[in-house]
C-alpha cells in the first residue's frame, strides 16, 4: 500500500512536469510563429500596423467648367479652391475668382499656382449654396455650388478616424505579459499538485 502511494505520487509529478514541458514547448512554439509576422514586416512595408493613414480632406464640392476642374475645400475658416485644366490636371493660373456667401462677396488669393484661398470665411453647419464668379483666361461666367458642412455634434468618420490614438505597447511585450501570466497559474498548479 506504501509502495502504491509512493507510485502515484511520482506518476502524478511526472505528469505534471510533461505538462508543464509540454505547454511550454507549445507557447513557445506559439511566440515564434507570432513574432515571425512581426519579423516580416521589414522596412517600408506594414502588414497593418501603425502606418500612415488616409487623410480625406472635408467637406469638399467639385463641378466642371469647360475644360476646367474645380475642387472647393472648406477648412478652419478658409476656403482652399484647386483648379487645374481635367484632360492633364495642370494647375491654372492667373484666373479671378469671387464667391458670394449669404449675400456678401468674398475674394481668392492665388498663393501656389492652381490654388486660390479665401481667409476668415465663416460657414453655417449644414447646407451652403455658393455662387462663384470666374474669369479663367478670356472666359467669364457664375457657376453655383453647394457646400454641405456637418452639423456640430456629429463628426465625419474620416476625423474620427485621425484620431484614433496609436498603441504604446508592442507586440512583444503582451506577449512577455501573457507568457508570465501562464507561468504564473502554472507554478500555482504545480504547486497545488505538489500539496494535494
Amino acid at each position: 500500500m506504501i509502495e502504491a502511494r509512493g507510485f502515484r505520487q511520482a506518476a502524478r509529478a511526472a505528469a505534471g512536469r510533461a505538462s508543464a514541458l509540454l505547454s511550454g514547448v507549445l507557447l513557445a512554439a506559439a511566440l515564434l510563429v507570432g513574432m515571425g509576422g512581426a519579423a516580416a514586416a521589414q522596412d517600408g512595408h506594414d502588414h497593418g500596423g501603425g502606418g500612415p493613414r488616409t487623410i480625406t480632406v472635408a467637406p469638399r464640392t467639385e463641378t466642371r467648367i469647360g475644360n476646367q476642374e474645380v475642387v472647393l475645400a472648406y477648412d478652419r475658416n478658409k476656403l482652399v479652391l484647386f483648379l487645374q485644366r481635367y484632360s492633364d490636371g495642370q494647375p491654372t493660373t492667373g484666373a479671378e475668382i469671387e464667391m458670394t456667401i449669404d449675400f456678401v462677396p468674398v475674394s481668392f488669393e492665388e498663393v501656389v499656382p492652381g490654388t486660390y484661398v479665401a481667409s476668415d470665411v465663416m460657414l453655417p453647419a449644414g447646407r451652403s449654396e455658393l455662387e462663384m464668379t470666374y474669369k479663367i483666361g478670356d472666359k467669364e461666367g457664375t457657376e453655383n455650388m453647394v457646400l454641405i458642412l456637418p452639423q456640430a455634434g456629429v463628426q465625419l468618420a474620416s476625423a474620427r478616424q485621425l484620431t484614433i490614438p496609436q498603441t504604446t505597447a508592442s507586440g512583444l511585450v503582451l506577449a512577455g505579459i501573457a507568457l508570465a501570466i501562464y507561468a504564473a497559474v502554472t507554478a500555482l498548479l504545480a504547486l497545488r499538485s505538489r500539496l494535494a
